[in-house]
């Protein structure tokens, strides 16, 4: 459809497609105030300017119309006699064009619009392919795809009055909370599930910005969830200095217990953000034994590096004060059989999940007690099956990190399972006071994801180590064990 001519009531292309135009009608149905019909241009897009979606069946066109249409009713009318296609009609929403009108881009403004008079009743306009060359050329899908996110990024921070549409990143963007409050936004509206107020959800994110802007609102610095919980408790989780800071000077309660013993103020205590709060009127003095079982649960965290850690589908063990040789004979193969090797050499195929299943891993970790740690790519470990082999006369701890979801740990001691536990999550009042210890409150720890997994596990088994980066590490070389029958599941 390269040359297209127009007698004002129709456009004729060499191929022989008749477009016969554009028809405008009032509300009731009769001709609209412009025209009966309005001649437009249907341009090919350019195959050279993107890729082309032609076929011998369609052809994706452009549609330019040389004046906005009246408000009222629109139908595209389109035949092809020489291929026996009738007139096709096809209704247009005018709303639509009209409302894209007004992101229009003036390209040269200033300009007077030409007197109806002297426009030319016809027209002839030869394109070897695509718009006239005055025209940009049409968008590519990525162009288009680019736009659409711009425009969703600028309808994103148009002020409104709700907190509709707000996802969990979402409030921890002060410039969005700033729009949505000038818009009129409640500063104290109920937002989730459990009672919580933007002020919980903007302090759980760490953003103090944010937190200033809610607060420059008539709110309540001590709001409670349905849990009891306060924006300061969140932030404490959060661990973020600035947003804490700003809910201490802004007033908020920093002593009253919000889960058994625990307040905002006893936990930073714990931390390195002790400052912000010692010193405050009614300020707590942890307990000698407090502070000590702290400390050692810290050590312990501290003993496995600040490098990131593999837990991702692992089963890991720690048994105490027991010998690569003695765990090997437990679990019922010949140490003199077992040498030290990487997992590059191990005697099974690393890749092949269930064969990975039927060994194991072990090597020393010193300490004092030490013991050794047993790891797989799989639960073995943390099986009871296994655990009861190894732990007879001793105490034994296998955790396995689940890939699908949640961190599972078992306690065995003298040959016998005593206790299992979903283990990592945030810390409920009835849960015991190690949870709190090795910090699985903690939202955003200073260590690597699942020290505190392994040291929790080590101190449950008694060990007492300085060093168990090597132990944890897939890279690192140990003596790989094949599990008997009677111990894979």
């Amino acid at each position: 459809m390269g040359l297209l001519f127009s007698d004002g009531r129709r456009v004729t292309s060499l191929d022989g497609t008749v477009v016969r135009g554009v028809r405008f009608t009032g509300p009731n149905g009769q001709p609209g105030m412009a025209a009966t019909e309005q001649a437009v241009g249907l341009i090919p897009l350019d195959p050279s300017l993107q890729h082309s979606r032609r076929s011998l069946f369609k052809t994706d066109v452009d549609l330019y119309l040389a004046e906005l249409p009246p408000a009222g009713d629109a139908q595209l009318v389109i035949e092809w006699p020489d291929e026996g296609i009738a007139e096709v009609r096809t209704p247009i929403d005018v709303a639509a064009l009209r409302a894209a009108s007004g992101r229009a881009l003036e390209v040269w403004p200033g300009l007077d619009p030409p007197d109806p008079e002297e426009l030319p009743r016809a027209f002839m306009t030869a394109e070897m392919s695509g718009p006239p060359t005055f025209l940009a050329p049409p968008l590519t899908r990525r162009q288009r795809e680019a736009l659409r996110r711009e425009e969703e990024a600028r309808q994103r921070y148009v002020p409104r009055a709700d907190w509709q549409e707000m996802g969990y990143r979402d409030w921890g963007d002060a410039a969005l909370i700033r729009a949505r409050l000038e818009g009129g936004a409640p500063p104290d509206a109920a937002v989730g599930w459990s009672g919580t107020a933007p002020l919980h959800l903007v302090a759980e994110q760490g953003a103090a910005d944010a937190v200033t802007a809610l607060l420059s609102h008539p709110v309540d610095v001590d709001a409670r969830d349905d849990d009891g919980h306060t924006p300061l408790w969140y932030a404490v989780h959060g661990m973020d200095e600035a947003t804490v800071r700003t809910l201490i000077d802004a007033g908020a309660d920093v002593w009253t217990p919000q889960s058994g013993p625990w307040s905002p103020g006893r936990l930073l205590l714990t931390t390195p953000l002790a400052p912000l709060v010692q010193g405050l009127p009614e300020t707590v003095e942890l307990p000698p034994e407090e502070v000590a079982a702290q400390q050692t649960a810290d050590a312990l965290i501290a003993a496995f590096g600040d490098n990131p850690l593999w837990t991702e589908g692992l089963g890991i063990c720690f048994v105490r004060g027991l010998s690569e040789d003695e765990v090997i004979r437990r679990i019922g193969a010949d140490p003199a059989q077992c040498p030290r090797t990487d997992l590059e050499n191990a005697p099974y195929d690393a890749h092949d999940f269930d064969e990975s299943l039927r060994y194991v891993g072990v090597r020393r970790l010193d300490g004092a007690p030490g013991g050794c740690v047993i790891t797989q790519d799989g639960y073995m470990p943390s099986d009871n099956a296994v655990l009861r082999a190894i732990s007879a006369g001793t105490t034994a701890y296998g955790v396995y990190f689940n890939a699908k979801g949640g961190t599972f740990g078992t306690l065995a001691r003298d040959g016998e399972v005593v206790e299992s536990e979903e283990i990592g999550l945030s810390p409920q009042e009835s849960d015991p006071t190690a949870y709190w210890n090795f910090r699985f409150w903690q939202r955003k720890p200073t260590f690597p994801h699942g020290a505190e997994i392994f040291a929790y596990a080590c101190a449950a088994a008694g060990l007492r180590i300085s060093d168990g980066q090597e132990g944890v590490d897939r890279r690192t070389p140990r003596r790989w064990v094949a599990l008997p029958p009677r111990l894979q599941r």
